[in-house]
């Protein structure tokens, strides 16, 4: 006789696996999370995602905050750009500096590590502020770095959560990005573990060496100097050993230098390099917009905080591109008007570009918008001159 069909389970017992599933996914996020977040894993997934924050600032506690009386807050180009072992030397007068430059910084975010900063050692003597074109906008395209300098001050300051929620500076996909990820750390990491973004990584290497074959092989019929002949540098700039000349204590004081990109030594290469950055800094960028760097140097006029600003030289060939682009006039009308507001000192470094090219050759620019280590010690000695007035 066929046996009649088993009665269905109650309706407790069919979404049982299910809720057991979802229950043991979230324990299995949470224990990662922990393990990520409260293990040296979290430095490491910070630094490569370019969060230099949390370094820095177990660089500032050792390299002794209560001297410090010069910071330089920007980007990366003030990250590889400033050596404050240089810029001591140079101004004398018991000048001590710190480099808190950060890979795609933004003003509001340089204001919170200020406020930070003053909080905990008292207002600096001065503040070198980064004037520059490509972080004048209001929304912050690669928000998940700049919700990884928050989550790393808000670690630092937890009481400050709720003020930088409710800054209307702080771009809404940040605040998006902030408050999803206080719920999984696993989210500030997705990109490390996804194995699309693996695969991609992959076929990006792969295209890298591709596209650098050619260079290699025509460089000594392509170089414009001497120098052009160092086209052996490693793949992976991070593995290139800095300068002989570099010591500890200058990178104690925030600065990580950058070597120079193959692509940087023949003429095609530099030409490469300069549509890549277009593509990036540029074309990305629909406008310019001054209201951040207008709030912090109104925190800093209020505060009694000496600013002077900074622009950063450029390869020759990405200023002419920048210059073309429908950004200029705006960014240049821009800056007249801060000025105006803010009459502090504004030191571009750019016009010093051609005596650096002539003293350091091709050895001036990594890429075409950061320098070289001996780019770096030109320039930081150039701005140490420029702020005594000894040039």
């Amino acid at each position: 006789m066929p046996q009649p069909p088993a009665a269905p389970p109650p309706p407790g017992q069919r979404w049982r696996p299910v809720l057991l599933g979802v229950v043991g996914f979230g324990v299995f996020n949470l224990l990662v999370s922990l393990l990520v977040t409260c293990s040296p894993l979290n430095q490491r997934f910070n630094f490569k995602y370019g969060n230099f924050l949390p370094a820095k600032l177990q660089l500032l506690n050792v390299y002794g905050p209560s001297s410090v009386n010069v910071l330089f807050l920007g980007t990366s180009q003030t990250n590889n750009g400033f050596i404050p072992a240089f810029f001591d030397a140079r101004m004398g007068h018991g000048v001590k500096s710190f480099n808190l430059g950060l890979p795609n910084n933004r003003y509001d975010i340089m204001l919170a590590t200020l406020q930070l900063y003053q909080r905990r050692y008292g207002k600096p003597q001065l503040v070198l502020l980064e004037l520059s074109p490509s972080i004048q906008e209001t929304d912050s395209r690669y928000y998940y770095l700049s919700a990884l300098y928050y989550r790393t001050l808000i670690e630092q300051e937890s009481n400050q959560l709720f003020s930088y929620l409710s800054n209307p500076l702080l771009a809404d996909n940040v605040k998006q990005e902030l408050v999803t990820s206080a719920f999984s750390s696993l989210r500030q990491y997705r990109n490390t573990f996804s194995p699309v973004s693996l695969l991609d990584k992959v076929g990006g290497k792969m295209r890298q060496v591709t596209q650098r074959l050619p260079v290699w092989a025509n460089a000594p019929a392509m170089a414009e100097s001497p120098a052009d002949d160092a086209v052996t540098a490693s793949l992976d700039e991070a593995d290139t050993p800095p300068p002989a000349w570099v010591t500890d204590k200058m990178l104690s004081g925030g600065w990580y230098p950058k070597a120079q990109s193959p692509y940087m030594t023949t003429r095609q290469g530099i030409a490469d390099s300069v549509r890549e950055a277009r593509k990036y800094y540029i074309d990305a960028q629909t406008s310019v917009n001054f209201e951040k760097i207008r709030a912090l140097l109104a925190y800093c006029q209020h505060q009694g905080i000496p600013v002077a600003l900074v622009t950063w030289p450029n390869h020759p060939a990405y200023v002419q591109a920048f210059q073309h682009s429908p950004l200029h006039p705006d960014y240049q009308r821009g800056v007249a008007h801060l000025l105006k507001k803010y009459p502090v000192l504004w030191i571009d470094l750019n016009r010093y570009s051609p005596a650096a090219t002539k003293a350091l050759g091709a050895g001036t620019f990594a890429d075409p918008r950061h320098l070289t280590p001996e780019g770096a010690r030109w320039f930081t000695q150039t701005l140490a001159e420029r702020l005594t007035g000894r040039s």
